[in-house]
């Protein structure tokens, strides 16, 4: 998929102030002391929006005829509107408190959000050859917490051998059959994924795709989770709380929300205690639910 491309990242997180950092209490001698752990919520993946604009010639794509009025739908992509329903699969309530303490990766021209379609599923894959022991039912459980409070409907497919990689293709029909590939979630390590460097020890986003010039949308994404520093952190007391909050964290990065400056917030670059999802995490959320249906993708 080679038309016309831009990047669009989060900052990238570094020891300076930019990385979300987990902070879990350790007493030492009676005084509790702070360690902190560099969480990375940069989009990660492929994070580009491939945009196909009236008027420009796309290899290999089928040409528009005189009396074509459709939109010219790359060859490499699936065939649009799989799994599409008319209306949203779900209709999260309203958070009980309002709140504006969000952020969004990416918004259209107009200023709505850029977000999965909330009409068909996200099927994801796991690769878990290195899965923690009990790193099952905290993924689970994050997800079903996303999914509560943004619509998105997961379907797990299982497991797969596919390995992270900087420039994921969002289209593998021999491996995914004719579809877009599904969230790609991998349990991994900073030599097999460089983005985890540094102590980061999670990454996540999404690729944004838009067909002529018409609304972005989000179509696959990535996470990877690295599992020497989650195995650390599993064995503290708590340690679990502060896994799940990663998960959380970077599963709000994968369906759109970005950093806020806000430090009630899940998504505020540190993790103080993990409390779960707060009012502007969940305004956020529930604002990308109204994402527009695309039966044309």
């Amino acid at each position: 998929m080679d038309p016309e491309r831009e990047a669009t990242r989060a900052p990238k997180h570094r020891r300076n102030g930019t990385a979300l950092r987990v902070l879990r209490g350790v007493l030492m001698a009676g005084i509790a002391a702070v360690v902190a752990i560099l969480v990375s919520g940069y989009l990660q993946g492929d994070p580009r929006i491939t945009a196909l604009f009236p008027g420009v010639s796309v290899p290999g794509a089928p040409q528009k005829g005189p009396g074509d009025t459709e939109p010219v739908h790359p060859l490499d992509a699936p065939p649009p509107g799989l799994e599409e329903a008319d209306t949203p699969l779900a209709s999260p309530p309203a958070p009980g408190t309002t709140n504006d303490s969000y952020k969004f990766l990416a918004t259209n021209d107009d200023g709505t959000p850029v977000g999965y379609s909330p009409c068909r599923p996200l099927h994801y894959v796991v690769n878990n050859a290195t899965a923690p022991a009990g790193s099952d039912a905290l993924l689970t459980t994050a997800l079903a917490n996303i999914s509560a409070a943004s619509g998105i409907q997961f379907i797990n497919d299982g497991t797969t051998d596919e390995l992270p990689v900087d420039k994921r293709e969002p289209y593998q029909p021999a491996k995914y059959g004719d579809r877009w590939a599904p969230l790609l979630i991998s349990w991994t390590t900073p030599e097999a994924a460089p983005a985890l460097a540094e102590n980061v020890i999670g990454t996540g986003g999404s690729t944004m795709y838009s067909l002529n010039k018409g609304p972005k949308s989000y179509i696959t994404g990535s996470l990877e989770l690295d599992t020497p520093q989650v195995m650390e952190l599993l064995a503290s007391p708590g340690g679990a709380d502060y896994v799940l909050a990663v998960m959380q964290h970077e599963l709000g990065h994968v369906v759109g929300l970005d950093h806020v400056d806000d430090p009630i917030q899940l998504m505020y670059p540190e993790i103080g205690a993990p409390d779960g999802l707060a009012a502007g995490d969940l305004n956020g959320l529930h604002l990308l639910a109204s994402a527009p249906c695309r039966k044309d993708i």
